[in-house]
């Protein structure tokens, strides 16, 4: 008995296609941020936390999970969750972008 080995269907791609390949995932993919809940402590040291990480959509739209994945929304846009946060008594959330440009973007 011969085996034999499967024949891929598609032929690998040439580098330039996998150029275009790789170009077309880095310009569609979405945006990760952090959503940063700050706070006072009990003496009245501010303090922050991360409460949850989200990916910012090309048509405006996120998605976000808590930290501790209990939670999940689809928003129509990043901002509404640190409003989110912001609702909380004594809470002001914000947006975090991180990368070499990062830049936080405050509710209040």
């Amino acid at each position: 008995m011969t085996t034999v080995s499967p024949q891929s269907s598609n032929p690998a791609p040439s580098d330039s296609f996998a150029d275009e390949i790789r170009a077309l995932v880095e310009a569609t993919a979405p945006r990760l941020f952090a959503v940063v809940e700050q706070f006072r402590t009990d003496s009245g040291e501010p303090d922050a936390r991360v409460a949850a990480w989200g990916l910012a959509h090309g048509d405006g739209s996120a998605q976000v999970t808590t930290v501790d994945g209990g939670f999940r929304m689809s928003l129509r846009t990043p901002e509404r969750a640190a409003q989110l946060i912001s609702l909380r008594p004594g809470s002001v959330g914000c947006l975090v972008w991180p990368g070499p440009a990062a830049s936080t973007t405050h509710r209040s």
